[in-house]
């Protein structure tokens, strides 16, 4: 259900050419980070399926439960980034659209300082239904 408003979110900005202000573009991103956070849990649904194969599951799980913590601290960064943004607009009438790179590449790359630390200790695993940071050292993908 999420993906299909999502999807309409981003055809209603297309269509609209909303994309032209970078209040709607920040808006955009957040709604494509939305998108591709609910694609990789419908993806985790999808690898829970494979148990049968171990070693796919394994690895799939791994990477699945990567994907997603990384989705997630993604559509954070770019709230607020639109939050810090709308702020400054705001309380200081100051538009900041030369850091629009900045928005950007810091949702992209600072998710990537963090998200590697769970496979120091081998912590992405199945958690409950999902590929996720495992809760208990008892749980795992066998």
């Amino acid at each position: 259900c999420s993906l299909l408003f999502c999807t309409l979110a981003v055809v209603i900005l297309i269509a609209l050419r909303l994309y032209k202000h970078l209040v709607y573009r920040l808006a955009m991103y957040q709604v494509f980070s939305a998108l591709f956070q609910g694609l990789s849990v419908c993806l985790t649904f999808m690898v829970y399926g494979y148990r049968s194969s171990l070693l796919f599951y394994r690895v799939s799980c791994k990477f699945t439960a990567f994907l997603t913590e990384y989705c997630n601290l993604v559509n954070i960064m770019f709230t607020g980034w639109l939050t810090f943004h709308l702020f400054c607009y705001i309380i200081f009438f100051k538009n900041f659209k030369r850091l629009e790179w900045l928005y950007i590449t810091s949702s992209f790359v600072v998710p990537l300082l963090f998200n590697w630390i769970p496979f120091i200790h081998n912590n992405y695993d199945i958690s409950g239904p999902f590929c996720f940071i495992r809760t208990s050292r008892e749980v795992g993908c066998e």
